[in-house]
């Protein structure tokens, strides 16, 4: 029985380290010969750049009431054409949306990151319009955002996505009837690191975010408008430490910083009370920093022995975590989102 445990360990690695090197050999293709595999690339789709002739968004909001629909629409910004999913929920239409953003990680896509974080769903059943914009990479595959220092193709090729982000945001308030004060953005990893990039670099226009085993990869830090923030993170993350420090993945690493150097400067940036409501449930905690300025607020869940995954997900890429698993990052997303909105101009609560 030794033995056959032996073997088995031994042939998981060696398959493991063979799909590292695969994806090692078509990353460094992608980045020194960019043009052997392709331009980016667009979802097919018949709705892509599709121009209503509807007068008005009252009229169009009409045909979404009576179930949630789903369009895969592209938008074109400096020489690049960006795709991206856009869910809008059954009863659109009766007052202005919140909208949230989902970023997927690295080597994601727009579905991996809906199915692993059903986000779809519960979007819907709280009245969300989600958009999942998708990354730069190399033959729909190794899907990256230019978070600052990371990652992957979109790095190297120093792909503007906040520009992206940023035509987004212009194009959902022309398509649909939106709340202007209720733009939100969730990431998973990577996609964490390019929301807190966006919460610097976008924070006349965002009001919210949330990451999931994300770190602070922009050196970014200029003031700007308050955001609020919810993290999640795993103390036994390897890809993104929670401690900081190298991590990554065989064929790119990464240095990202200290979680609690991330809250730290948060808590600062929207002058929260420096005292947290610390609250231990289960096999996790949640510190939760309030009274910020404009109403914000930094809340953290930290899950002991918890690893790189979307807490509660179902894990599209990456192995299930039992631990992460006990954790509804999603449901508590949302939430919090609908509870942060966008207020201008008000002082730090005294309280």
């Amino acid at each position: 029985m030794t033995h056959k445990i032996t073997l088995r360990g031994s042939l998981e690695r060696c398959r493991m380290k063979a799909i590292h090197n695969l994806l090692a050999f078509v990353f460094a293709l992608s980045v020194f010969c960019p043009g052997s595999l392709g331009a980016p690339s667009v979802i097919a789709t018949a709705s892509i750049d599709s121009k209503s002739n509807v007068s008005s968004l009252d009229a169009r909001a009409r045909k979404y009431a009576s179930k949630a629909h789903r369009y895969v629409k592209s938008i074109k910004v400096g020489k690049i054409r960006r795709s991206y999913v856009v869910n809008v929920p059954k009863g659109y239409g009766v007052k202005p949306a919140p909208v949230m953003f989902v970023l997927h990680g690295a080597m994601g896509n727009t579905f991996t990151v809906a199915w692993d974080t059903r986000m779809t769903e519960r979007a819907n059943e709280q009245g969300f319009i989600v958009v999942y914009p998708r990354g730069i990479g190399i033959a729909k595959t190794l899907m990256t955002w230019n978070a600052g220092d990371c990652c992957g193709v979109a790095k190297l090729r120093n792909i503007d996505d906040i520009a992206f982000l940023r035509a987004l945001v212009a194009k959902l308030k022309e398509d649909y009837k939106v709340d202007a004060d209720r733009f939100y953005i969730a990431g998973a990893s990577n996609g964490g690191m390019m929301a807190y990039r966006a919460a610097m670099e976008m924070s006349d226009q965002i009001a919210a975010i949330a990451t999931a085993s994300g770190t602070m990869m922009t050196s970014q830090t200029a003031p700007g408008e308050p955001v609020s923030v919810i993290a999640f993170h795993g103390t036994d993350d390897h890809i993104v430490p929670y401690k900081g420090g190298p991590g990554g993945l065989p064929f790119w690493k990464i240095v990202g910083s200290k979680v609690s150097d991330n809250v730290k400067f948060w808590v600062a940036r929207d002058k929260c009370n420096e005292k947290c409501v610390h609250e231990e449930i289960g096999n996790y905690v949640k510190d939760t920093y309030s009274h910020g300025a404009n109403g914000t607020e930094v809340c953290v869940y930290v899950v002991k022995k918890g690893k790189h995954n979307w807490p509660g997900g179902r894990a599209a890429i990456l192995r299930n975590d039992p631990e992460m698993g006990k954790v509804d990052a999603t449901d508590l997303i949302c939430k919090f989102f609908l509870a942060h909105p966008k207020v201008h101009n008000t002082k730090a609560s005294s309280d």
